[in-house]
């Protein structure tokens, strides 16, 4: 099996510079150092690799120039520290640090969907007629506990009547309203 069948492209790139011409210093021997100088430099030392990544990257990118560099480890340690440079002032110019994050419970879950509303608006019309054809007494209770959210006894003192007799307007409620909901529209 091939050795180097799992390794992406960069890797093979960066194989291919193990020794870089005019100078018999590994590039691979000063990855610890610079991982070292990102974890002690990013917000998240995780990141440390991915930015190794990218001073490997801008060495692939030099070419032919590479032929001059005279100390490796200076040289990438430079890039490292131009690469923070230029975070940084990407991170000012986005203002970044001014982001807020959207609580989840507030992004879109596919409720504008104008579908999605034109349903809506239909079942709440549904159910505002279906409420019109119970009984006012029954149609307050109802209102009072499931909507209002008061207890039975709160609504039942409010109304004027037994605690027991919101309750059975509430089951009557629910048991109307679910079958006139559930039957298909005509």
């Amino acid at each position: 099996m091939n050795k180097r069948r799992g390794l992406g492209r960069l890797e093979r790139a960066c194989e291919s510079l193990a020794y870089a011409p005019g100078d018999p210093e590994p590039l691979e021997a000063h990855r610890s150092a610079l991982r070292s100088y990102f974890r002690r430099r990013v917000e998240r030392p995780e990141d440390a690799e991915d930015f190794v990544q990218d001073v490997y990257l801008r060495v692939l990118a030099m070419g032919p120039e590479a032929e001059k560099v005279r100390s490796w480890r200076g040289f990438l340690l430079q890039a490292a520290s131009n690469l923070l440079i230029d975070k940084h002032r990407r991170s000012e110019a986005r203002m970044e640090k001014n982001h807020v994050a959207v609580a989840e419970d507030l992004l879109d879950q596919g409720t504008n969907d104008p579908e999605r509303v034109l349903i809506g608006r239909d079942e709440l019309h549904a159910l505002s007629e279906a409420l019109k054809t119970l009984s006012p007494v029954a149609r307050d209770a109802f209102l009072l506990v499931r909507v209002e959210g008061l207890s039975h006894r709160d609504a039942a003192a409010r109304l004027g009547i037994e605690t027991k007799a919101v309750s059975r307007h509430i089951e009557r409620s629910l048991a109307r309203l679910g079958a006139m909901l559930a039957e298909p529209a005509r």
